[in-house]
């Protein structure tokens, strides 16, 4: 069962880090589109406000349902591990069957996978390029921003 819990922190830890990084974009997104359209459109401060929120809330979802947010499930991760990590050598899926489907070299290979991801956290192999190139989009959407504000 423990295999299975450490696939389950995976998938919370892949899916927090895709909405984060949805958050981030839209939000410097939001702003800085109802910013730069307040310079083709007169709008108030309050209208530029509520451009931005519309963004927010529309391109949430709209990003998170683009990356099959759903989806995401413990093969996802297993796949996953496989692919990126040489100390699985391609076995993680025995990390996601029952112990009953299991033989005794498969059972041997789930200790040994269980007792290393007891030594090294699972969410420090998953991809945080997504969640980085939010910040930095957020960052440059937010001086932009700024930038548009001062010369309007």
């Amino acid at each position: 069962m423990k295999g299975s819990q450490i696939l389950q922190e995976g998938i919370t830890n892949w899916k927090l880090r895709l909405v984060l990084s949805a958050l981030l974009c839209l939000m410097g997104l939001g702003a800085l589109i109802s910013m730069v359209l307040g310079l083709f459109v007169e709008l108030s401060v309050m209208d530029k406000s509520i451009v931005g929120i519309a963004i927010f809330m529309v391109g949430t979802p709209v990003y998170l349902i683009s990356s099959k947010l759903g989806n995401i499930d413990q093969y996802t991760i297993a796949g996953f591990l496989n692919e990126e990590l040489q100390e699985v050598e391609g076995d993680a899926e025995v990390l996601v069957k029952s112990e009953s489907e299991l033989n005794e070299d498969e059972i041997s290979r789930r200790k040994q996978l269980e007792a290393f991801f007891d030594e090294h956290p699972l969410h420090t192999f998953l991809p945080d390029k997504p969640v980085k190139q939010a910040w930095i989009l957020f960052t440059l959407s937010f001086i932009g921003s700024v930038a548009v504000w001062f010369i309007s």
